[in-house]
């Protein structure tokens, strides 16, 4: 009786656990395909280029369609310590977009902040580390945006 109660807790358990698993795959999928995708011109070719890892156009969909309308990137400097010089570097990334079906448009905002220690005396070590902070976010953006695609669509 009690080995039979057990079995039943352990199937629902493993059929819980592979269901999430399944869905957890597909909302995870790293490519997106549109009918269109546009870019606003205030969009840089550089982030053009990496959304080709993401997004693609295929002409058999029907009418899905992405606008990416602005791309802003913020820098914020933490200062401290007894030389008054700057101890962290924080970028914050955002990103508007709107997905356009037949039914309905959904415009969206997504948000990406990342840090990194400036602790360099070599000023164009901090310009080299707020490249790479751009750079590492605009990754960080676009497979949010992938996600939120898979999330507004299920």
């Amino acid at each position: 009786m009690a080995l039979s109660k057990n079995l039943k807790h352990l199937t629902i358990l493993l059929t819980i656990l592979l269901s999430s698993g399944c869905q957890y795959e597909f909302i995870n999928s790293k490519i997106v395909e549109f009918s269109s995708i546009e870019f606003s011109e205030k969009i840089s070719n550089e982030f053009k280029e990496k959304s080709k890892q993401y997004l693609k156009i295929n002409s058999e969909l029907e009418d899905s369609s992405l606008l990416i309308t602005k791309l802003i990137f913020k820098k914020r400097t933490l200062y401290g310590g007894v030389s008054g010089r700057a101890k962290e570097i924080e970028m914050l990334g955002e990103l508007h977009f709107q997905f356009a079906s037949p039914i309905k448009k959904q415009p969206g905002i997504i948000t990406a902040v990342t840090q990194m220690p400036s602790n360099e005396v070599n000023p164009h070590a901090e310009i080299s580390a707020q490249r790479q902070l751009k750079n590492e976010l605009e990754f960080i953006l676009l497979e949010d945006l992938v996600q939120e695609y898979w999330l507004i669509e299920s």
